[in-house]
């Protein structure tokens, strides 16, 4: 049993991370086993996630007076919290690949860069490419307006020496 102490403790590490982290999930784990736990806190632990159990009336007492409070309201049961890191992305996908083999581990709540998000916008979430593809997407993107003007400009020089070429042979 947590003294007064210990608890308030633990509430202003929540109400820190929750100012530090604008994204995190709230999974019920109830009649998760140990080992589907430990699987999906090494797998999220990978994308800087930090996954741990919560008391519920400790998450209630971070948010009271922010603007999370609505969202803690009606959380009951076995309750973790993961507060993901920058590339919530691909913690998002790390957590619906590890649920469809333990459905056992489910989202009660999402909150990403301060939206609350339901299952399927998480799932959407979870579909994105990596951030270097996109990156990798986008830089591509932009350099074909510049292969493009180099092939035009290199274009009208090659049809002038063809031209002449045509000319010489015609002589």
């Amino acid at each position: 049993m947590l003294n007064k102490s210990q608890k308030e403790e633990i509430v202003s590490i929540y109400r820190d991370s929750f100012s530090d982290t604008p994204s995190f999930l709230l999974i019920n784990f109830k009649g998760a086993k140990v080992s589907e736990f430990e699987k999906l806190r090494n797998k999220l632990r990978v994308n800087d996630t930090k996954l741990s159990v919560v008391k519920n009336n400790l998450l209630k007492k971070a948010s009271k007076d922010t603007d999370l409070e609505q969202l803690f309201q009606d959380t009951k049961g076995e309750t973790a919290i993961a507060f993901l890191g920058d590339n919530y992305v691909e913690a998002t996908k790390a957590f619906i690949e590890i649920q469809k083999d333990h459905p056992s581990l489910a989202i009660k709540l999402g909150f990403i860069e301060g939206k609350h998000l339901n299952e399927s916008e998480l799932e959407a979430i979870s579909k994105l490419p990596s951030r270097e593809i996109l990156l990798s997407q986008l830089l591509s993107q932009l350099k074909q307006p510049v292969i493009k003007f180099l092939g035009v400009s290199k274009a009208i020089p090659m049809k002038l020496v063809i031209l002449l070429n045509n000319l010489k042979n015609k002589k």
